[in-house]
C-alpha cells in the first residue's frame, strides 16, 4: 500500500510541475491543457504497438482461463 501511494504522489507532483511549468511558459491554464494534451496524444501514438501486444495478452490469458473453468476435464 505504501509503494502505490508513494507512485501516485509522484504522478500528482509530476503534473503539477508540468502544469505549472505550460501554465508560466504560456500564461493561462487553457493553454496549458492543450499543450498537455498534446504531449499526451504523441505519447499514445507512439505507444500504439505495445497497446496492441498487452491486448493480445490479455484476450490469451481470457481465453486460457475460460478454457480451464469451462467444465470439460479434457482441458
Amino acid at each position: 500500500m505504501r509503494l502505490l501511494t508513494t507512485i501516485l504522489v509522484v504522478l500528482c507532483i509530476a503534473f503539477i510541475g508540468v502544469m505549472g511549468f505550460y501554465y508560466f511558459r504560456d500564461g493561462s491554464m487553457e493553454a496549458a491543457g492543450a499543450n498537455l494534451d498534446e504531449g499526451l496524444e504523441k505519447v499514445d501514438t507512439t505507444t500504439k504497438p505495445l497497446q496492441e501486444s498487452i491486448g493480445k495478452v490479455g484476450e490469451g490469458v481470457k481465453d486460457t482461463i475460460d478454457n480451464a473453468t469451462d467444465g470439460d476435464d479434457r482441458t
